[in-house]
């Protein structure tokens, strides 16, 4: 930047910070008008509009700043701002997330395996469920001395009648109220699902590759009713081609499920189970696929330390042959995340980042 774009540039984040968004908004015009090449520039004035409520010309300003081609992480964080931006004036408008549909025929009987040794959680997310599925034949199969998550995943699925098993965490929330309607639907044509994951496995973790080879989507519980969500990548309903799929959500076809099982001698702890299945599937020819409008809240943010990166060795040392050469494992990468109001909020994002049409108020 210019000496002078620079100077105005910093003031003006100094005074967005600060909560005088007027000001910021001022100052990010005035330097706009001396370089508009800047996209930096552009994301600050939308940044003063959207913390001021102006929604539609925040939207402008991001899609302007977006348009200009800038650098990971600023070209999601544009997409994010104005698809949040476009989903609030949706909601203001009296549109509503869409619903899905459930396909056509029997719906696939679903057997919901959670290894959990906190009857609090277990009760809680076994309620979740059982709302969500209480018209589709399911079970909670609940295994509290696991060993390991593979260990618990494997004796629960020896347990399970489903002809979908869902390998669920047990601090978990589903958002979407039409989660059995979207499980079906991903589920006719996939053999393994996620809510997160990659198109180009290169290490032993699925975000090793980064943007924009990641997709789907996971909140966090903020305050109130809202969700602090990190979007990997939400540009389709579902990603196909996906190579390796974060373990807070998993769902396989039976026959998927059997065929692979989970490899507990070698991940005999709680990391490095969900690389090694979902890897697996995809070596082994299944079609694997993030759905990225199931929208689901953990209540971890994890992290890549400890006995993570132990289980990464693992991973690692048993993959090395089908990974790139000299795969190694990677630092906390940069994700970008936003925070909505509420789950109606966070469905409605989803459907803009996605292209799908939010239903319109009756006339």
């Amino acid at each position: 930047m210019p000496e002078s774009v620079d100077a105005l540039y910093a003031a003006g984040v100094a005074a967005w910070r600060s909560g005088d968004h007027a000001r910021a908004v001022s100052i990010a015009r005035e330097a706009i008008g001396i370089d508009p090449r800047l996209p930096a520039l552009h994301f600050l004035e939308g940044s003063g509009l959207f913390d001021s409520g102006r929604y539609a010309d925040a939207a402008d300003a991001f899609e302007r700043a977006a348009a200009l081609g800038p650098d990971y992480p600023l070209a999601l964080e544009c997409e994010l701002r104005a698809a949040l931006c476009l989903a609030r004036l949706d909601l203001a408008g009296g549109a509503e997330p869409g619903l899905e549909t459930p396909p056509g025929g029997e719906p696939p009987s679903v057997s919901v395996i959670v290894c959990s040794v906190t009857p609090r959680k277990f009760d809680r997310v076994s309620a979740n469920y059982r709302r969500l599925l209480d018209r589709v034949p399911h079970e909670i199969v609940g295994v509290h001395d696991a060993r390991s998550l593979a260990e618990g995943y494997n004796r629960g699925m020896r347990r399970a009648r489903g002809d979908v098993l869902v390998f669920s965490h047990d601090d978990i929330e589903i958002v979407s109220p039409d989660f059995a309607a979207r499980l079906a639907r991903v589920m006719q044509e996939h053999g393994l699902v996620g809510v997160a994951g990659t198109t180009r496995a290169v290490t032993a973790s699925w975000l090793g590759a980064g943007w924009p080879h990641l997709c789907g989507q996971i909140g966090m519980p903020a305050s109130g009713a809202g969700y602090v969500v990190t979007v990997y990548g939400a540009g389709a309903r579902t990603v196909r081609g996906v190579q390796a799929m974060d373990g807070v959500w998993l769902a396989a076809r039976r026959e998927t499920a059997e065929r692979l099982c989970f490899d507990e001698a070698t991940f005999d702890g709680w990391h490095g189970y969900d690389f090694d299945f979902s890897f697996r599937a995809h070596l082994a020819g299944e079609r694997c696929a993030v759905a990225c409008d199931l929208l689901i809240a953990h209540a971890s943010a994890g992290g890549f330390q400890g006995d993570w990166r132990l289980y990464a060795e693992r991973a690692l040392a048993k993959h090395r042959d089908r990974l790139p050469s000299g795969a190694t494992l990677p630092a906390q990468p940069e994700l970008c995340a936003i925070e909505v109001g509420s789950g109606r909020e966070w469905r409605m994002l989803a459907q803009r980042l996605s292209g799908a049409s939010p239903r319109q108020p009756a006339a």
